[in-house]
């Protein structure tokens, strides 16, 4: 009986050495994983940030293009209203002599 005995009290030690090396092991991977998540965290918000920088620096270039093209646009139009205001202002001097 005293075998059975040492053998249970044996078997309890090394079931609680079993869990204080569980508990040690769990306290060192913890920290090892946060580390690692935040690791990675941090690069993904450096590779966001690059990207929106670029992003931003796309959008400012299609901006300027827009901007330009327009810009002519608007000379397009205001030389093409002139032309237009002078062949209606001439159509209307040829109805007025006609009328005459």
């Amino acid at each position: 009986m005293k075998k059975y005995n040492n053998s249970g009290l044996l078997g309890a030690a090394m079931i609680g050495v079993g869990c204080g090396l569980t508990a040690i092991g769990i306290a060192l991977v913890i920290p090892a994983c946060a580390n690692w998540s935040l690791g990675f965290a941090e690069t993904a918000i450096k590779k966001g940030r690059e990207s929106v920088g670029s992003a931003a620096g796309f959008i400012g270039e299609v901006a300027g293009t827009a901007k330009h093209h327009f810009g002519e646009a608007t000379k397009t139009a205001k030389v093409h209203t002139a032309r237009a205001a002078e062949v209606v202002e001439h159509a209307a001097r040829s109805v007025k002599e006609y009328a005459s």
